[in-house]
């Protein structure tokens, strides 16, 4: 029986709107991974909706080039924000949240507007890799994540250079800053170049702790049984 970890993004990309149909999303911070996903997703899915989540801390690049993919593929780009001002997020978080709370500060501009538009029955495509950090490192193609959600990474076995090869061969647009050693891309206070050599994440909280803004939890239910096609038997397992 073929697996789904031997399928390439375009036959998992198929075989996850096949079995979810409407209920499948994609999200994507315009990084390098992400430009690939897109790739795929235009000439698959071009209709599927791509939820980008507007921190208001994006670097002016990355919000360049959001537009830029949007009118140039055609993406059905769906912006998400928080519902807070900037004052109340002062008020409640302080002046400079992402340096005195930025778990906090994710939280708000990040995680809850996600969230808000998830709903439970929401299947969530995004382009995590395995070789990402050590918390991403037994990612799977299709997974539950600790809350509960259904996950597809067609990425999931892909490497860096599997990535860039990919952008390098079809000659796809991508985030300049990438060419400015920034492996990762995120919230400009908190994202910063990496030395050659360095993990792909290590300018992501660069002298702190933390290494994920809190969207992609690790799963409570890795799902193994998950990995084979086709796919309605395990629905509702």
């Amino acid at each position: 029986e073929k697996t789904l970890e031997r399928l390439d993004p375009r036959e998992i990309i198929s075989l996850a709107y096949q079995e979810f149909g409407e209920h499948l999303v994609m999200t994507t911070a315009f990084g390098y991974s992400g430009i690939v996903l897109l790739s795929y997703v235009k000439d698959t899915l071009p209709q599927l909706p791509v939820y980008f989540i507007d921190t208001r801390f994006h670097f002016e690049e990355t919000l360049k080039l959001a537009e830029k993919l949007k009118s140039e593929w055609k993406l059905n780009l769906i912006y998400l924000s928080t519902g807070f001002t900037e004052n109340e997020l002062k008020d409640k978080l302080g002046p400079k949240p992402y340096k005195t709370n930025p778990d906090w500060c994710c939280h708000y501009r990040k995680v809850e507007p996600l969230l808000d538009a998830f709903s439970e029955e929401t299947v969530w495509l995004n382009s995590t890799r395995r070789d990402q950090s050590h918390t991403r490192s037994k990612t799977r193609a299709i997974e539950i994540d600790g809350r509960g959600q259904l996950k597809v990474n067609p990425l999931f076995n892909w490497t860096k250079d599997d990535c860039w090869n990919h952008i390098r061969k079809y000659d796809l647009p991508y985030n300049p800053l990438h060419d400015q050693f920034y492996p990762s891309i995120g919230c400009w206070p908190c994202t910063h170049p990496v030395d050659e050599g360095g993990s792909e994440r290590d300018g992501r909280w660069a002298g702190s702790e933390k290494v994920e803004c809190g969207l992609h939890l690790n799963g409570s239910r890795q799902t193994s049984q998950i990995t084979t096609i086709p796919l309605k038997k395990f629905k509702g397992d």
